[in-house]
């Protein structure tokens, strides 16, 4: 099982006072290696001081404090619709193996947007954003702290094999995510069903040929990234856990590392090549990638990849770098299945 990466020894300063000339240095307090978030710390590298009440404050950003509670408190009693709307949820703790102080904030991390009924909280889209970059850092430190001491092409390629859409929802299916998303889309609803059945069938394996749809007559493929709200639900779940504790990264990472610990060592081990080098690779010369496009949709890109005397290849993603690489993905099937014949 992977170990967490080692924690640097930061320090902070903790004199009751700063302004007297003949007093010494101020003491130093070393905060615990095991967590990583280092609570109450000033954020930034200018020199912090205390505030008229006493505070450690930071020239730039102030006081580092986390947000308010997500519950609403528009209606009576409710911390008692919380936890019925809550029952049942203690699985998912004990597949997190953490256990939420704030419940709101499980809540709110699995409330997708259509879900209108939810009285008590904002639904997870806030959550997604601070979880995906949560686990882009950790996941990033882990590799960069590996033994193994990865190269920076490697180290490039098992960050984008490790940190997107397409393992996320792996990952939220395999542990059972999607048992507790809480949404009233029906087209969600057949998407997820369909995506579920497809991994339970083989075996939750993290093999990127499974997440192509593809549409023959524009040759253009489409990360399954749909459903994009199954990674989305694995990141903000992330994001609930860090607010929930404290703004600690160590928590996160315990409990994710359970989640994906498998896949960080099976990656490390043998880094898996982008789709994009390995198409620029076999075909050096005659792969061309094109401009990203905006979809009418406004959430999505498409990248197109012209291999001369081999067609022109579509990949759509949330950004450009997913849309290149389904792009490329798609064009190297085309490749290889031209090939064997």
């Amino acid at each position: 099982e992977p170990k967490p990466p080692s924690t640097p020894d930061l320090k902070r300063s903790s004199s009751t006072s700063s302004c007297s000339d003949d007093e010494g240095p101020p003491q130093q307090e070393v905060f615990p290696a095991e967590d990583w978030s280092w609570p109450a710390r000033a954020v930034g590298s200018l020199q912090p001081y205390r505030d008229a009440d006493g505070k450690w404050m930071q020239p730039i950003f102030g006081e580092l404090r986390a947000p308010p509670s997500p519950l609403l408190r528009y209606i009576e009693d409710p911390e008692g619709e919380l936890e019925q709307m809550l029952s049942g949820y203690d699985a998912l703790e004990r597949t997190l193996q953490y256990r939420f102080q704030d419940r709101s904030l499980l809540l709110q991390a699995l409330t997708h947007a259509s879900h209108h009924s939810n009285r008590l909280t904002d639904c997870y889209q806030r959550l997604e954003f601070l979880g995906d970059a949560i686990l882009d850092y950790l996941i990033t430190r882990h590799l960069y702290e590996d033994p193994r001491r990865h190269s920076p092409g490697a180290l490039t390629d098992l960050r984008s094999a490790l940190v997107n859409n397409t393992i996320f929802a792996t990952l939220a299916a395999r542990h059972g995510f999607h048992k507790y998303f809480r949404h009233m889309s029906p087209g969600l609803n057949e998407v997820l069903t369909k995506y579920v059945k497809i991994q339970e069938e083989n075996g939750h394996s993290i093999s990127e040929e499974h997440y192509l749809i593809q549409e023959d007559a524009m040759e253009q493929a489409e990360d399954v990234e749909v459903p994009k709200a199954l990674g989305d639900l694995f990141e903000s779940v992330a994001g609930a856990i860090f607010l929930d504790s404290g703004m600690s990264l160590g928590a996160v990472w315990k409990s994710y590392v359970n989640l994906m610990g498998a896949e960080l060592e099976a990656f490390s081990a043998a880094a898996p090549k982008s789709p994009v080098r390995e198409l620029l690779e076999a075909e050096p010369d005659t792969a061309k990638f094109g401009k990203p496009e905006r979809l009418a949709d406004g959430r999505r890109v498409r990248v197109c990849v012209e291999v001369f005397g081999r067609g022109t290849f579509k990949g759509v993603g949330r950004n450009y770098r997913i849309a290149k690489g389904t792009a490329a993905r798609c064009a190297l099937r085309h490749l290889k299945v031209h090939r064997a014949r």
